[in-house]
């Protein structure tokens, strides 16, 4: 039950999909919580180690998901679903790997501008590939404020619409990435 089936998701790409989501809205949260911090504060200089460790963290998870995703079998379509249904959902699922990749690069150029790498919890060090200017590195940050609202927003639609497949259609979408299924189930089941 560790892979990913025909039935359904396996252990692995659950874990992975629910410890990813968790570190977005948590890198969220402090990131929100960090733009407030004076100098002065304990938090100042803790709050974007942790951010960047987070973020460094969220990325290899992210690398191990795709690789998985690609040497994985999809599970089947479930009964029911439309073409625009799967189109939109294969597109919200793109969209939000683009977004935390391209946010996480924004993240990485902004902590290594200067030179130093961006250290995960001082036991990995990525290096400096590139130096950026003061007026990049603002931009840069504009970037990673906009992404992550993007991301928020979109991770939003993509859990509004699992809990409307649960809810309101009644078919095992979100049930499948809860638990995996097992290879004895025979039949596609609504809940």
């Amino acid at each position: 039950m560790l892979k990913d089936s025909a039935r359904g998701y396996g252990w692995l790409t659950i874990t992975l999909h629910w410890v990813c989501a968790v570190l977005i809205i948590g890198l969220f949260g402090l990131g929100i919580y960090m733009t407030d911090l004076s100098y002065y504060s304990p938090w100042y200089h803790k709050g974007p180690a942790l951010h960047i460790s987070l973020g460094l963290t969220l990325l290899l998870l992210m690398v191990i998901h795709v690789v998985w995703r690609l040497i994985n079998p999809l599970p089947d379509n479930l009964p029911g679903h439309s073409r625009v249904t799967l189109g939109a959902a294969k597109t919200v699922k793109y969209l939000l790997y683009a977004l935390i990749f391209i946010i996480i690069a924004s993240g990485y150029l902004i902590t290594t501008a200067e030179g130093k790498p961006a250290s995960l919890f001082s036991v990995i060090d990525f290096p400096s590939l590139i130096k950026l200017s003061a007026v990049n590195v603002d931009r840069a940050g504009e970037i990673h404020e906009l992404l992550a609202w993007a991301i928020v927003i979109v991770a939003a639609l993509h859990a509004g619409a699992a809990l409307f497949h649960h809810f309101v259609l009644r078919d095992k979408t979100l049930v499948r990435m809860l638990k995996p299924s097992k290879t004895s189930d025979l039949k596609d089941r609504s809940i």
